[in-house]
């Protein structure tokens, strides 16, 4: 008989107000493993409710040994805490601060060692905000890690769509119980011009 201890360390990097949530930091302690960074649409987290259930942020712990990290750093398009239901694109604009944090954290070493995932699925893809933004992330990906690789979340059956990047929940719902990997994710040329025209 023998006794396990394992422990998941939490980090919010959060604004004075906690109204915005830049980046969720989660690491496994005793586990071997790489850092990566995955961007998605909108934090649901911040100080008040840290320790609440959160199926996304379940999904990506649950499958990240397997995914060969120990360290896993999510950011995402916006950075505005969404506290019930889903985002209102209403009046949404690019949330210039979260894009200047995000490029700062793409011209670190750290990121440029690490794998970045795309993972924001296909929600709000009418929005003229939520476009410009994916856009920006593509030229400040290309700016800082110009050899660099792009990847999406896949598992057993999937699907994968060559224009959209999964959601963690749409992976979780169609494969949570099989073992999760990475492939490589290029935004084509359909994708591209797609966004553009919704400026």
């Amino acid at each position: 008989m023998k006794t396990i201890k394992a422990t998941v360390h939490t980090e919010l990097i959060t604004s004075d107000d906690g109204k915005h949530t830049y980046e969720v930091i989660k690491r496994l302690e005793g586990v071997d493993g790489e850092c990566g960074y995955l961007i998605s649409l909108y934090p649901t987290r911040n100080e008040e409710n840290l320790f609440a259930s959160d199926s996304t942020l379940n999904y990506l712990v649950s499958h990240m040994q397997e995914l060969g990290f120990n360290e896993l750093h999510i950011i995402n398009l916006i950075s505005t805490v969404v506290s019930s239901g889903k985002l209102s694109t209403r009046g949404l604009q690019i949330d210039t601060e979260n894009m200047e944090y995000i490029d700062k954290l793409m011209s670190t070493k750290e990121f440029q060692n690490s794998k970045f995932i795309i993972a924001w699925g296909n929600s709000l893809l009418s929005s003229n905000a939520i476009n410009e933004s994916k856009l920006k992330i593509f030229e400040m990906f290309n700016t800082h890690c110009l050899k660099g690789k792009l990847y999406q979340l896949t598992t057993i059956g999937l699907t994968l769509d060559s224009d959209i990047a999964p959601h963690p929940l749409y992976v979780g719902i169609r494969g949570g119980d099989f073992q999760w990997g990475l492939k490589e994710f290029k935004p084509t040329k359909k994708m591209l011009e797609a966004m553009k025209k919704t400026k």
